[in-house]
């Protein structure tokens, strides 16, 4: 093993201008590297032209010597002059004493030759007693075989010729003692040692955008090389075609034949040569990547100050890299889309060869609507550009358009209409479909630019006035207030004045009741919030217990936390719940505030201290935001989930509001007690519909408290004064 490795390392050793072992490597900024002396040679005027990639690097100041050592080769050199030692090709001499004399020892944990006298030293010392010392013979016989690595050599302080054994944060570079107390003092530094661990992970997550690009790569590689493969069919196809239409024309035509098939080779040439300068760049893009990559697993192998050395190199060569890779062309620049056009009538020129057809990664859409309503029609413009990215002036491209939800479903049919002058008419209805629909457009099967696209088709509440049905459960509700989804479709209704939880299935039939007036386990005292987690596990906010129990979607009970009172993990006069994520937001009129507990029952934090009133229900938008309904305040305040004060709506519209909930196209529903109504807020918090008014009749609320939406997007009302749950 060693032999082989020993043939793969020699290979590195020499330097590609001089062919001599590397003396003094250093690198450039292109990673490439070559001897100290061959550098000056190759330096001309400020600048060195790498002789590899034609790269040209600035010198430093201070010259070709203040250039960065490549210390994987100097590794690599000193890996190569031990291998020698051990193995008997050269001769081994003490490292330690000044004599130089002949070595007969080797210590394998001080990488050290040793001669007999500082053998009997070495050993003699505390410090060393229990390293390995293996005789040279026994290596250079082979009677004993032994993994070997040079240790890496401290790094000297150019100013102070000190071990730089600190690293200065505020400098961002490695230092000597002698440093931190003058150029450097005041500043963030500490031990390279500490230091070092820390900024090769920072390394490492630098390194993972360049891992990234160069798994990105052999895709575009991939996909460049079957556009060219594809111009290529399509040229060969296109010959046949002119083959056979001027073979029909007798000789006359000859001339003309060869003019066009002399166009569509130049035609061919012009396209695989811009194919092939693109799999050039993506080489050459993907050579560089690899690069900075090798680098970075060469610093894995160095020492501590090798990586805070190196560290700020690789940092900037991935930020290079990332603009160089920002600004390639991964997608095929050419395509096939040469055409033969043949001529019916009798012209002095009988066909024409054209690359005026649509390229699919530059035609755009253009009027398409981030959001629409269900059950409207949705209008835009495919606009088609050639290779050149200019406008096509004809029609005839092969468009076909689709749209579908993004959860499946039947196919929504899009008509698409010719304009005749490189642009398409087109169009879809929304149908009954809520939530987010997927767009697809392809020209000749490949997608046009930004597509498949995206557009929210939500509920249009404007034409909300009387629920769809009634959910009543047969006479037996008295005080529904809480309501909340779980898993498909089954929901769950806390009744306040019966204390118990009903059960219902997706298609509103009850499934199970339980809980019964009283303080036990399973038992309630005014059940008011009802939440389910992702595991379909019901947790129940008690207004009179100040307690939360958790409970199976079948009654079973498993849990409870909080106890009257206002410190961590106590509650008081719980009303709204919402489970989140890993967290359970709980509701508290008493103390005024938003208590935060894992799904466990330990407590977190409080949100919402020294802003809220009266909170009487809670809810969590999709930037991850709570949302508070203020019963007192007649608003929503907005907060960050680690309570973060963000800002609030309703001020003037609301009264009373005591449920909210969010439905899936992120409209936000507040229930009003005050006003009988449910209200329709945008993301923003604008005012969009409200629907609802006092009384007893369909769409009429009598003094409302819960509110849910389904997976259906069905809204649902705990209607408390009427005994019952509507569903709009």
């Amino acid at each position: 093993m060693a032999a082989e490795r020993m043939k793969k390392v020699a290979g590195l050793l020499n330097c590609p201008v001089c062919y001599e072992t590397y003396k003094k490597p250093k690198y450039l900024p292109c990673h490439h590297s070559y001897c100290e002396g061959c550098m000056e040679k190759l330096q001309t005027g400020p600048n060195i032209v790498c002789p590899e990639c034609r790269e040209t690097s600035a010198v430093p100041a201070g010259g070709v010597k203040e250039l960065p050592n490549n210390f994987f080769i100097n590794r690599l050199l000193d890996e190569v002059d031990l291998k020698r030692k051990v193995e008997g090709e050269d001769e081994a001499k003490c490292d330690l004493c000044v004599r130089e004399g002949k070595a007969v020892v080797l210590c394998l944990d001080c990488v050290t030759f040793l001669c007999e006298y500082c053998h009997e030293f070495h050993k003699n010392m505390k410090e060393y007693q229990n390293h390995n010392v293996t005789q040279l013979v026994e290596l250079q016989s082979k009677k004993k075989r032994v993994d070997i690595h040079p240790k890496a050599k401290s790094m000297l302080c150019a100013d102070h010729d000190l071990e730089m054994n600190f690293f200065c944060e505020t400098c961002d570079q490695l230092v000597c003692h002698y440093c931190t107390t003058n150029e450097h003092n005041g500043h963030v530094h500490n031990s390279v040692k500490k230091m070092a661990n820390k900024h090769r992970k920072e390394m490492e997550k630098m390194i993972e955008s360049v891992e990234e690009m160069i798994n990105k790569l052999p895709k575009s590689r991939q996909r460049v090389v079957a556009a060219g493969e594809k111009i290529t069919s399509q040229a060969t196809e296109v010959d046949q075609q002119i083959d056979l239409y001027y073979d029909e024309l007798h000789r006359q035509l000859q001339q003309q034949r060869e003019e066009l098939k002399k166009k569509l080779r130049e035609l061919l040439t012009k396209k695989k040569k811009a194919i092939s300068l693109q799999l050039e760049q993506i080489d050459f893009t993907e050579a560089q990547l690899l690069s900075v990559k090798e680098l970075n697993d060469a610093v894995k192998n160095g020492s501590d100050q090798e990586a805070l050395f190196m560290k700020k190199q690789v940092g900037d060569d991935v930020k290079r890299l990332t603009v160089s890779y920002g600004m390639l062309e991964t997608e095929p620049v050419e395509l096939s889309t040469m055409k033969f056009k043949k001529y019916k009538e009798i012209f002095p020129q009988y066909g024409q060869l054209f690359d005026d057809v649509a390229l699919p990664g530059n035609c755009e859409v253009t009027g398409f609507p981030a959001q629409s309503l269900v059950s409207s029609k949705v209008g835009f413009t495919i606009i088609t550009k050639d290779h050149n990215n200019e406008r096509c002036s004809k029609g005839g491209s092969h468009i076909i358009a689709q749209a579908q939800s993004s959860s499946g479903g039947d196919v929504v049919p899009v008509e698409v209409k010719d304009n005749n002058d490189g642009s398409y008419s087109a169009s879809f209805v929304t149908k009954q479909l809520v939530g987010e629909m997927k767009l697809s457009i392809t020209i000749e099967g490949d997608h046009i630019k930004g597509s498949p696209y995206t557009i929210m088709v939500q509920r249009d509440y404007k034409i909300v006035k009387k629920p769809r049905k009634t959910a009543n459960n047969s006479g037996n509700f008295n005080g529904p207030i809480g309501i909340a989804f779980g898993k498909d479709g089954v929901w769950a209704v806390a009744d306040h004045n019966n204390c118990c939880v009903y059960i219902f299935d997706s298609q509103d039939r009850l499934i199970r009741k339980f809980g019964q007036p009283g303080a036990g386990n399973g038992q309630f005292q005014n059940p008011w919030g009802v939440s389910f987690d992702a595991n379909n596990d019901l947790y129940v906010a008690e207004n009179r217990n100040n307690r939360v129990q958790k409970f199976h979607v079948d009654g079973t009970y498993l849990l409870q936390f909080g106890h009257r009172g206002s410190g961590d993990g106590q509650l008081s006069g719980p009303t709204g719940v919402v489970v989140h994520n890993d967290k359970v937001f709980v509701a508290e009129i008493n103390n005024r505030r938003v208590s935060l507990f894992h799904l466990g029952g330990q407590f977190s934090h409080f949100v919402g201290s020294g802003h809220l009133s009266n909170p009487r229900d809670v809810a969590v938008n999709a930037n991850d935001q709570l949302l508070v309904a203020d019963f007192n305040n007649h608003c929503i305040f907005r907060f960050t989930l680690d309570g973060t004060y963000v800002d609030k709506f309703g001020n003037g519209h609301l009264s009373n509001p005591d449920g909210i909930t969010i439905d899936w196209s992120g409209f936000i529903l507040v229930l009003e007690n005050g006003n009988n109504r449910v209200s329709v807020f945008d993301k923003d918090g604008g005012v969009i519909h409200m629907f609802g008014s006092r009384g007893s009749a369909e769409g009429q609320f009598s003094n409302p408290h819960g509110i849910a939406v389904s997976p259906k997007n069905d809204v649902y009302v705990g209607d408390y004064g009427n005994k019952r749950v509507p569903i709009f």
